[in-house]
Order: structure tokens, then sequence, then C-alpha cells
């Protein structure tokens, strides 16, 4: 008897243990489960829909509307090549006439990003799935460079910012350019006689003489006067393994004291005349653009940076670089890519603005 009285006792304790462990089972389960439950629901919302991109194929830029309607107000152009979501269909379909043939489609609302922020309507019948620039440049692509003078810890931020700009952007800032590189027809006469240019300094004659030897040669061409700097500007033609190898390159010969300073293209001169860039590349083949900047003290041109850009040319179209303040100028330019793979067309190129710091 007194056995079975321990038994039932013994029993009485087991039970409320194994339930109280049984319900703190469950419980643990069910925060485990609410936990899982979690994460699978923030995974989930870390997904990004596969975004589908579509590509401007106007050649001369596609114009984005605050309405579905060509005569809605115009708020931006979209350069050829450029990237845009398609964010909302309309039924207003539209048609345009390109040459001889038709092009149908309807106005959708888009939304881009690459430069600065648009939203509004376009005719998607100059829209497209295939990117037709493939080596279209971004930013970062601006900062590539192959090789540079001076410090092992060099850091091209250091000295300059770039960032792209629209056609558009460019083209306004084009209209207000502050350039002072001007180059004035001189009023002496000042001509070439049996090969040699003659020109008069406050420190005496200053000359220029053709040389045509078996393998290397230089002529001299007067060009004039850029009065700024008061200095002749001179171009020399040199073929051979000149310091710019073969080409052209331009001398500045200050009229006071007679120095020759030497620059691979024109210089391009700061509004407050205190520094000066120079855009240069191959003459005979496709090469990215070297870049320098010079620092105007007195006389004399010192020069602060010299890179040469791995992923872009600049055009050599005249006045295609110019200065729009006193740290700021502005570059045509393509994807080096872009001209290896699919030569050179006037709608495949970009527009850079650049600040010296």
């Amino acid at each position: 008897m007194r056995k079975f009285l321990n038994l039932i006792m013994l029993l009485l304790v087991v039970i409320p243990f194994l339930n109280c462990k049984d319900t703190r089972s469950t419980k643990n389960q069910q925060v485990q489960d609410k936990i899982d439950h979690q994460n699978n629901t923030e995974s989930t919302s870390e997904k990004v829909k596969n975004t589908v991109f579509y590509y401007v194929t106007a050649t001369s830029g596609l114009s984005v509307r605050r309405q579905p309607d060509i005569n809605a107000e115009k708020i931006s152009t979209l350069d050829y090549g450029t990237p845009v979501e398609i964010i909302e269909e309309t039924d207003h379909a539209f048609q345009v006439k390109e040459d001889t043939k038709t092009i149908d489609g309807k106005w959708v609302l888009i939304y881009s990003k690459e430069i600065t922020t648009i939203k509004g309507y376009v005719f998607d019948g100059f829209l497209t799935t295939k990117n037709p620039m493939l080596y279209r440049l971004s930013n970062s692509d601006l900062k590539f460079i192959d090789s540079y003078d001076g410090e092992s810890d060099f850091d091209l931020d250091n000295y300059l910012t770039l960032e792209l700009i629209s056609k558009k952007t460019y083209e306004e800032l084009k209209k207000n350019q502050k350039n002072s590189f001007t180059i004035r027809e001189d009023t002496l006469e000042i001509k070439k006689n049996n090969g040699t240019i003659t020109l008069p300094t406050s420190k005496g004659l200053i000359t220029l003489t053709d040389e045509v030897p078996d393998m290397d040669a230089k002529h001299y061409k007067y060009i004039g006067t850029i009065d700024s700097l008061n200095a002749y500007v001179v171009c020399q033609s040199e073929y051979g393994s000149g310091e710019y190898g073969s080409g052209d390159s331009y001398i500045l010969i200050d009229k006071n004291t007679g120095k020759k300073h030497s620059f691979p293209e024109k210089p391009i001169i700061s509004p407050d005349k205190k520094k000066i860039i120079n855009a240069f590349m191959g003459v005979f083949e496709i090469e990215p653009t070297n870049f320098y900047l010079y620092d105007i003290e007195e006389d004399n041109y010192v020069k602060r940076l010299s890179v040469s850009f791995q992923k872009w040319l600049h055009s050599y179209e005249d006045n295609s670089v110019f200065w729009i303040n006193k740290d700021e100028f502005c570059m045509k330019v393509m994807s080096l890519r872009l001209g290896e793979n699919e030569g050179f067309k006037e709608y495949y190129h970009q527009y850079v603005k650049i600040k010296v710091l």
C-alpha cells in the first residue's frame, strides 16, 4: 500500500514538469516560426524587381513633355542612348514621319536618373530595349587614368571633379562661355622669309627657322597674338620624334622677355587669366585624351597636372573645350571603346563639366 502511495506522489510531481516542458517547447517553436517568417519576409522585401530599361534612339534627342501631347510643355530632352524606365503606358497614340518612313507609337510616362532626375511623357517610337550605345560613359568611367606625372599616391579627386551633363546643358553653357583665348591677327606684318619668322620683343629679335633634315622636320607658321598674355602664337608642325610626336604644337613667345613656352595644343585660358588647360591626343590613331593643367605665374607657365585618361577622348572640333567660369570648363567627349568599335558619329558624343580644385 505504501509503495502504491509513493508511486502516486511521484506521478503528481513528474506530470506537471512534462506539461511545462511541452508548453515551453511549443512556445519556443512558435517563436522560431515567427523568426523564420520574419526572415522570409525580410528576404522577400530585399528582392528588387528586374527593371526593364529602354534606350533613346532619336539621334537628335527625345523631347520629354509634361503631358502626353505633342503641344504640351517641353520639360527636358533625353540624349541618344539614354536609359529610361517606362512607369506608365497611355492609350494616346501618335505618329511621326522621319524621312521616307512612318513611325507609329504612343505616349508613355518615363523616369530617368542618368544625369538628372527626369519624369515626363515621351513618344515610345524612339525607344528600344536594345542598347544602341554599349560603351556609353558613366561618371565613374571619366576618372580612370592611365598615367600621371608627379606623386606616387596620386588622387585625381584632389585636382579635378568630372561629371556628365546633357547636350542641352552643354550648349546653353557654350552660348555664355568665358574663354579668354582669342588669337588676334597682329597689326605687324610678320611674314616668313626664306623659311624664317622674325618676332620683335623687348629683349631683341626672336627667330624661328624651318628645319628639313633627312628624318625629322619642323615648320613654323605665325598665327597671331594673345593680348591677355601679351604673347605671340606660333604653330609648329613637326614630323618625327619631337616632344609631342608628329603633328602640330603651339609656342607662346612673351613680347617682353622673349621666353618661349611650348604646348601640345592651343592653350585655353581661364577668364581670370590664372590657368591654362590643354587637351591633346594622337594624330594618326584613336587614343585617349592627354590632359594638361598649367598655372600662369607672371610670365611663366607652371605645369600643375598631366594625366592620360583611359576610357575617353575629346572632340577635335574647334571651340568644343571652353571655360564657363574661372574654375570650371566643359568638354565634348566620346567613349574610346565606342570610337574603336563603332566609329565616330556626332550623336555618340557625350558632354562633361570639369572643375579645377
